[in-house]
This record gives C-alpha cells, sequence and structure tokens, in this order.
C-alpha cells in the first residue's frame, strides 16, 4: 500500500516549487523557500530531490512528455488514420485531400487538437512561464524549449508519418515555422497570460477565443492550395 502522506509531501513540493520558480526564477529561490512553501522540512524535499535544479528539470520534462503525447495522439487518431483510409497523402511535399469533405474532417480534427493543446498550455502557463524564464539565460533548459519541436531524425511524430507515406524530413523553412509562428506564440501567450490579460481586461474565455481564431486562420492558410509553406514543408529524402 502506498504512503499517501508521502506523496501528498512530494505534490507540495512541486506546486510550491511551481509557484516560487515562476515568480523568482529557479536561481534566486532557496530551498528554504520551497520547505516553507510546502510546509515541509528540507530533508524531505532532499529525499525526493538531489537540489532545486532536479525539480526544475522534473516539472520541464514532465511538461515535453504531456505535450508530446498530446501531439502523437492527434498524429495517430486523425493525421496516420486518415492516411490509411485514403482521405489524405502527401504527394509532392503537400498534403492533399480526397474531396472536400475530407478536407473539412481534417480542419475540424485539427481546431480541436489546437484547443485541447491550448489548454494544456494554459493549464500549465507556470511552468511554461519557468521554462521560458530558464531559456533565455542561455543554460540548458534553452535546449529544453527546442525539444517542443522535436528537431531530430529519430523524433516519434517523424517516425509516426514515415510509417504511413515513406520517409520524410523537415526543411529549414518548415522548422523555422513551426518554432517561431506555432511553438512559440503557444509557449508566450501561456507565459503571458495572465500579465495581458490585467492590462487588457479581457477575460478568460475571451483572449482563448481570440487567439484560437488567430491559429486557426493560420492553419487554414496552411492547407489552401496557393501556400508556398505547404508545398516546401517535408521532402522525400533522396
Amino acid at each position: 500500500m502506498k504512503d499517501t502522506s508521502k506523496l501528498d509531501a512530494k505534490e507540495r513540493i512541486i506546486n510550491a516549487s511551481i509557484k516560487l520558480f515562476s515568480q523568482k526564477g529557479c536561481d534566486a529561490t532557496r530551498v528554504n523557500e520551497i520547505a516553507d512553501e510546502a510546509g515541509v522540512t528540507k530533508a524531505l524535499i532532499y529525499y525526493y530531490f538531489k537540489s532545486k535544479e532536479e525539480i526544475l528539470d522534473h516539472l520541464v520534462q514532465s511538461l515535453l512528455d504531456s505535450a508530446a503525447s498530446i501531439a502523437m495522439d492527434f498524429l495517430r487518431e486523425i493525421f496516420m488514420q486518415m492516411i490509411k483510409e485514403g482521405q489524405m497523402k502527401m504527394e509532392e511535399g503537400r498534403l492533399r485531400f480526397a474531396n472536400q469533405e475530407a478536407v473539412e474532417y481534417f480542419l475540424q480534427s485539427a481546431h480541436k487538437y489546437i484547443e485541447q493543446l491550448l489548454d494544456f498550455a494554459l493549464e500549465n502557463r507556470a511552468i511554461i512561464r519557468i521554462l521560458t524564464l530558464e531559456s533565455l539565460k542561455g543554460d540548458k533548459h534553452q535546449s529544453k524549449l527546442f525539444q517542443m519541436l522535436k528537431l531530430g531524425e529519430d523524433a516519434p511524430i517523424l517516425k509516426t508519418i514515415s510509417q504511413g507515406e515513406g520517409e520524410f524530413y523537415y526543411t529549414d523553412d518548415l522548422k523555422l515555422f513551426l518554432f517561431f509562428f506555432s511553438i512559440i506564440p503557444l509557449v508566450s501567450f501561456a507565459a503571458y497570460f495572465d500579465d495581458y490579460q490585467e492590462i487588457s481586461s479581457l477575460s478568460d474565455s475571451e483572449m482563448r477565443s481570440s487567439f484560437v481564431r488567430s491559429v486557426q486562420i493560420v492553419l487554414n492558410s496552411l492547407i489552401s492550395e496557393s501556400s508556398y509553406l505547404m508545398h516546401n514543408a517535408i521532402k522525400t529524402r533522396p
């Protein structure tokens, strides 16, 4: 039987760290402050984590793992399934659909995925704020932010696409677009959500709806026949 008191203590340590790291940054936060905020002893913190840096690593990696899981669910359930059913295929670097109904289904599904990812980001905006703060310092957590793009050719997302449509790799254009026009906007929106809300007086739902509409405009443009980016996005490996 699990010791629920210990599990609760670990959760309090994590929550206290999130609060303090997002307000002050990891470097400026002392272990004593985490202990006081969590209502535990320093010894108990060191029982679970070797250092506050290890707490930070845990927070960031858990965030990235969960985000990757959401992305993979979309790829398996929508992207790969549509390819399997012949409703969509990759051809000459473009997404090509069997008919307009397939286009509408893909966009509808993608819009739902965007909202799911946005809700996840907002629920974890304190951790995203921490990641943003730490990445700007140029330390190892800067690379963690780039991991969200999964640029490596051994990335699960690339492997999943390859299983359905042959071997592909991201071009430099698509890498840059994905990072600066999809990941960074989402990260920035979550990190500065509370600050922007304070100066704009917009409600949670108003801000969320406005952001979703903006992302949908970008997505719809990528699916359009005239999209240069999609035409040059993914090329068959020579």
